[in-house]
């Protein structure tokens, strides 16, 4: 193993629970630099120790923590998919903020760099507009353009919380918004839009921490973000100095198969964004960390990103 693993908790801004957080550091100690990760929908930071791994090797430290209500980060099983009454969005990003301390303290004066994967990237997003200042870049992948769709989405979310309860599970709000993600692939599982690593796959299915639904505010959650990071202020408040890597599939449907990195490319160009590369990796879907296809070369091309802005 190329790494130490140090497993630890920390309260969650929202009062709601601990959060549960993971660092992993070289094995011989030597650290040239740290990137946090913030992991996607439904998921939790078990599934990024191959990332981990490979990072280490290349003497950069990685930090990630299990979002609220995803992972260990929840005192019950009911709580999975639930983030709070109000802008339980904003709870990932400071909880997020609270570990980026902890891995300042513990490597003081190492560049810093924040990594978000698909709901991830869209609070990597957010964080990169609050924090710019304290990041040397960030890397949004698998993120997603701007849909229209999402405003009518917290609508939706909110009427049948108010009929259902925050807590229930909607099949409806899950179709309205993922039904259409697996219709360009097999059909072998419902999720082969995940990767085309079929082994891959089938680990998520059998998860019992990957896949579940959101409750119907955790759903609101979702769509609040990127309604966030896809408005006019977003793409003109953020830092135009700040360092940006966007990454991604060409054939994953978050990103509407590359045209809403592209949208996004655009968009923040506009704005005179300066330091901005984007890469769209050919055939691949939306985890591009778990295709055996291109997993080495996303790294590759991480690593020389991270290598190109350490001043």
């Amino acid at each position: 193993m190329s790494f130490i693993k140090n497993e630890f908790t920390f309260p969650s801004v929202s009062g709601l629970a601990d959060i549960h957080a993971a660092s992993y550091i070289p094995e011989n100690g030597d650290v040239r630099a740290v990137i946090q990760v913030a992991h996607g929908m439904a998921e939790h930071l078990e599934r990024y120790e191959k990332f981990a791994s490979y990072l280490c090797d290349k003497g950069i430290a990685l930090y990630i923590n299990d979002h609220l209500g995803h992972g260990q980060s929840i005192t019950n099983e009911k709580e999975l998919g639930y983030f709070g009454k109000k802008d339980g969005w904003k709870n990932f990003v400071e909880d997020c903020h609270k570990l980026s301390l902890i891995a300042k303290k513990e490597n003081p004066e190492k560049p810093f760099f924040f990594f978000g994967h698909s709901m991830g990237s869209f609070v990597a997003r957010a964080y990169a507009l609050n924090y710019a200042d304290e990041i040397n870049g960030a890397v949004f992948c698998g993120t997603a353009g701007p849909n229209p769709a999402a405003g009518a989405g917290i609508a939706i979310a909110n009427l049948i919380a108010k009929i259902k309860g925050d807590h229930y599970r909607s099949r409806f709000i899950d179709k309205m918004g993922f039904g259409t993600y697996n219709s360009k692939f097999e059909g072998r599982t419902a999720y082969d839009w995940l990767s085309r690593d079929n082994d891959e796959v089938d680990k998520y299915i059998l998860d019992p921490l990957c896949g579940y639904l959101f409750t119907t505010y955790g759903y609101r959650d979702l769509f609040s973000v990127l309604n966030f990071v896809s408005s006019k202020e977003w793409f003109s408040k953020l830092s135009k100095e700040l360092p940006v890597l966007m990454i991604a599939g060409a054939m994953d449907p978050v990103g509407d198969y590359g045209k809403g990195i592209q949208k996004v490319e655009q968009m923040l160009k506009t704005e005179g964004k300066k330091n901005l590369k984007t890469i769209l990796y050919p055939d691949a879907r939306h985890e591009i960390l778990n295709e055996k296809e291109c997993f080495e070369t996303v790294c590759e091309d991480i690593t020389a990103w991270i290598d190109a802005n350490i001043s």
